[in-house]
């Protein structure tokens, strides 16, 4: 948009001086409508509800499973189906929902739906193992029950991930329709906020005991974890479809031609439109999401381990209630993970300022010398490699307290990653349709407007398509570690995941 900002530092607050060129969009974007904190909260608390639900599966999900009998290699292979349909899907509904026409909304009906195939696919699972039971008995097959199950819960997760990702584009869609580019920075903010205190709560809930369940006791707490996201889910989906809303769908022309053509044709255009700065946040996003998958799938089990192990060095342990105990050891040292990259998500916006302000160096202080730093794209590859750093220091962790201690450390770290790649992308996009709408007024808007959900859509994939490779890779390490008799192969997946952290670094520094 070429805005060029001077800043004065005398000033609490840095000023910006337009050049000719510029002031007639700078009078467009003073004239934005603003939301209020009401609509922000609104338009992302569904960001929250969906977290509770990544949750459950990130916190417990691994566990779940090896109580339903499939083993770490399989599992690691199961989680593959969320990345998958996060390159599929994801695209697919954002091009779906760009030419949408229903008079509700053109997001909102997708968050629905989105909302609803979870709830129902995470609450089967959940109870996949009596069901099936009862099923295979009814039949006279009671044999048959743990491998027809083992084929239940792939489908169900499936399902599941074809939920979570239709609703998590239509509301990040929803949200780079809906708020100015000026609080785009905000809004993921907010978004952020809603992540982390999700994570808190459901931390909070895994880590209590269960003294009335004797008996699989992780089945049990996947099955109160499920029905603690399902409650926020629909509590969330409700509040921000009912109270945010959508421009009129008929104010945009309408696309002719089959629908699998419009929707490669609208997913090539996403890419094509994309200014070049979102293109830069989806290749740096490539390399960060492949270093974090490993980190939130595994970190749970790699405390317990170590909980586990100096059990070990103190006498016979691994029983049930040493593994229970050990669960909510590492329960509650992702809790002040979570904790601290809620703290994060509260203080970056206030930290951050804009990359393209100049601080006058004669008339700077400390502070503003530091200016440097507090760019978006220069903290994100701060965090990067923080989480880089943290877990290449496994190498010298041998006690679940230093354990955990690393654990809260990478919530800075992920803190940042929550709020810089989506505060930068929706910056851009929104920006360019705010850039476009004013310059060639209705007919520009049309344009723009419709390839938000695609370009958002790429975004999705570029995240997706690392976790797969992550997910394989991760398969291949606990294979290796099986031939050759290492106990511990998760902490592997960690410190090989700090190698796609410190690229994602190099790439964020360069922005």
């Amino acid at each position: 948009m070429g805005y060029s900002y001077k800043a004065i530092i005398e000033r609490p607050q840095a000023v910006c001086s337009w050049t000719s060129t510029d002031a007639s969009e700078c009078e467009h974007s003073r004239r934005e409508p603003q939301l209020s904190t009401a609509h922000l909260v609104a338009l992302t608390c569904c960001i929250g509800g969906l977290q509770t639900v990544f949750l459950t599966i990130f916190s417990h999900g691994s566990s779940y499973l090896s109580s339903l009998g499939i083993s770490e290699v399989h599992t690691s292979l199961i989680w593959t189906t969320a990345p998958i349909c996060g390159a599929i899907v994801a695209p697919i509904v954002g091009v779906i929902s760009d030419s949408s026409r229903i008079s509700w909304g053109r997001r909102r009906p997708f968050v629905l739906m989105g909302a609803v195939t979870t709830i129902i696919a995470i609450s089967a699972l959940a109870w996949i193992e009596p069901f099936t039971a009862l099923l295979c008995s009814l039949h006279g097959e009671p044999s048959m029950a743990p491998s027809i199950m083992q084929y239940w819960a792939v489908f169900w997760i499936t399902l599941l991930n074809v939920g979570i990702q239709s609703m998590q584009s239509g509301i990040r869609s929803l949200i780079v329709d809906v708020c100015p580019s000026k609080q785009q920075s905000i809004a993921s903010a907010w978004a952020g906020r809603f992540t982390g205190l999700g994570n808190i709560l459901g931390y909070l809930l895994g880590s209590l005991p269960l003294p009335f369940f004797g008996k699989n006791v992780e089945a049990w707490r996947f099955r109160g974890m499920s029905f603690f996201a399902v409650t926020v889910l629909s509590l969330t989906t409700t509040i921000t479809v009912y109270f945010i809303r959508e421009e009129v769908p008929e104010l945009y022309e309408e696309e002719r031609g089959w629908i699998i053509v419009r929707t490669f044709r609208g997913i090539v255009e996403g890419v094509l439109n994309m200014p070049t700065r979102a293109r830069s946040v989806c290749r740096i996003q490539f390399f960060s999401a492949m270093s974090w998958f490993g980190f939130l799938f595994y970190s749970t089990s790699y405390v317990s381990h170590l909980y586990l192990e100096e059990k070990c060095n103190n006498g016979p342990s691994h029983s049930s209630a040493h593994k229970a105990l050990g669960m909510r050891f590492a329960t509650a040292a992702s809790l002040l993970f979570a904790t601290v990259a809620l703290g994060m998500n509260f203080i970056l916006p206030r930290l951050a300022r804009p990359s393209s302000i100049v601080f006058l160096a004669e008339k700077a202080t400390v502070w503003s010398r530091l200016g440097f730093l507090r760019q978006t794209h220069v903290m994100w590859a701060l965090g990067q490699l923080l989480y880089a750093f943290l877990t290449f220091s496994t190498f010298a962790i041998s006690s679940s307290s230093s354990g955990t201690a690393a654990i809260a450390t990478a919530g800075i770290a992920w803190g940042v990653t929550q709020w810089a790649p989506y505060a930068l992308l929706g910056e851009e996009i929104a920006g360019q349709h705010s850039e476009r709408s004013y310059v060639e007024e209705s007919g520009g808007k049309r344009s723009v407007a419709n390839q938000n959900g695609a370009m958002l859509g790429v975004h999705t994939v570029a995240v997706s398509l690392p976790q797969i490779l992550a997910s394989v890779a991760s398969s291949g390490i606990f294979w290796l570690a099986a031939r050759v008799g290492i106990r511990d192969a998760v902490v592997w997946v960690l410190r090989c995941s700090g190698i796609a952290g410190a690229i994602a670094a190099w790439f964020a520094y360069r922005l």
